[in-house]
């Protein structure tokens, strides 16, 4: 059965085709924390899962303390409920700095919500300290909130991950992933070998960002009938990018 076939709005329909989710049968095993981490941060899915809950298509997460069961003043839960929170579990995947930006969040008010945390062992970090241990390698800032998110807090985090893993950190930002990826090589990173490669893998970041400028390559697969050697070969003895690539891609 296709969601386009399901009595929910069209927002929820368009919602859910928004993350890829096209099939009812894709929607098992989803629960509310997991389906709002496939969203971007402060979306209000709120509606969407009550339209599946009602249809008994979304079922709530075991273990998890709700907002709705713990005493807290209706300005704090309005605030949460407005930032995707519906279960106290998913503080911990904000920083200390996001959260103290939720809007209508008073002083007062993150008292608040810092002695519940306290109360239900919620642990609430701030970013500074990653910040503070990756500026002097000059990340990009944009990915600090991933870094945060995926618990990496130091270069060996990075030990045993491959280039994809390091791509689907950087949540498929493949210009981000690139970047990070030169940065941490620099720094004596070793990735592991996947089966298949990036093109900044095999090529100097220079040539790997044009080559996703002009033709959106960004993996070796996409090129038929050509190995990592070929590609270096080829770029390494033309003259022309241009006309090496358009050589290799059968397109001159």
């Amino acid at each position: 059965m296709k969601i386009q076939d399901l009595d929910i709005s069209a927002a929820s329909k368009s919602a859910l085709k928004s993350i890829g989710l096209t099939m009812v049968s894709e929607l098992a095993g989803q629960n509310y924390i997991t389906l709002i981490n496939k969203f971007p941060k402060n979306y209000n899915i709120e509606p969407l899962i009550d339209e599946l809950n009602a249809l008994g298509y979304l079922l709530p997460p075991n273990n998890e303390i709700s907002i709705y069961d713990v005493p807290m003043s209706k300005r704090l839960q309005n605030a949460l409920i407005r930032n995707g929170v519906m279960y106290l579990s998913q503080l911990s995947s904000y920083s200390k700095e996001d959260i103290l930006h939720f809007r209508n969040l008073g002083e007062k008010t993150i008292l608040e919500l810092e002695q519940i945390c306290q109360e239900y062992n919620i642990e609430i970090r701030s970013m500074l300290s990653i910040k503070e241990y990756f500026d002097k390698y000059q990340f990009p800032s944009k990915i600090y909130p991933m870094l945060f998110q995926n618990n990496m807090s130091c270069l060996a985090d990075f030990k045993h991950m491959t280039a994809n893993d390091l791509y689907l950190m950087c949540q498929e930002d493949y210009i981000l992933a690139m970047q990070t990826y030169f940065i941490l090589k620099e720094n004596g990173i070793v990735f592991e070998n996947w089966r298949d490669k990036f093109i900044f893998e095999i090529l100097p970041e220079k040539n790997a960002a044009l080559l996703w400028k002009k033709h959106k390559i960004s993996m070796l697969s996409q090129m038929p009938d050509c190995n990592e050697y070929t590609l270096k070969e080829s770029l390494s003895s033309s003259n022309s990018f241009a006309t090496a690539i358009k050589e290799l891609l059968s397109i001159g």
